[in-house]
């Protein structure tokens, strides 16, 4: 089974490889390489690099504060029974609800919005919306 196995991949191999049985292969790859390469696009300009900072300094911020709330029990260096009871619940909470607004604030920085453009002017008004899929 194995040397028919190899049969074929050789078989495949040397059918590609002559012209007579690729056909137009080697053309149409000739005619690939000489279309121009499409352009690189440029980058976006909706995103807010203030927003994004921002947000991802509450998010580290926030992590931390919210986990060093949890984590921390003051009860010294022993663990005894109702540890769980001994973490700052509410501090903890705010710590990640920070964070998660920092995580909102760094994913609206840097999203471009997809609302329509309007442009106001004296005895005009336009509405311009770019579509693309």
């Amino acid at each position: 089974m194995r040397g028919v196995r190899t049969a074929v991949a050789a078989l495949l191999m040397f059918a590609l490889a002559t012209p007579a049985f690729a056909g137009d292969l080697q053309q149409s790859i000739d005619k690939a390489a000489q279309q121009p390469q499409p352009q690189e696009r440029a980058p976006s300009k909706g995103t807010s690099k203030p927003l994004v900072w921002t947000g991802a300094a509450l998010f580290v911020g926030g992590m931390t504060f919210g986990l060093y709330s949890f984590i921390n029990n003051k009860n010294g260096s022993f663990s005894e029974f109702g540890e769980a009871n001994a973490v700052n619940k509410k501090l903890g909470t705010v710590g990640l609800a920070t964070a998660f607004g920092g995580g909102v604030l760094m994913f609206l920085g840097s999203h471009r919005s997809n609302s329509p453009s309007v442009t106001v002017a004296p005895g005009r008004m336009s509405v311009s919306k770019h579509v693309s899929w």
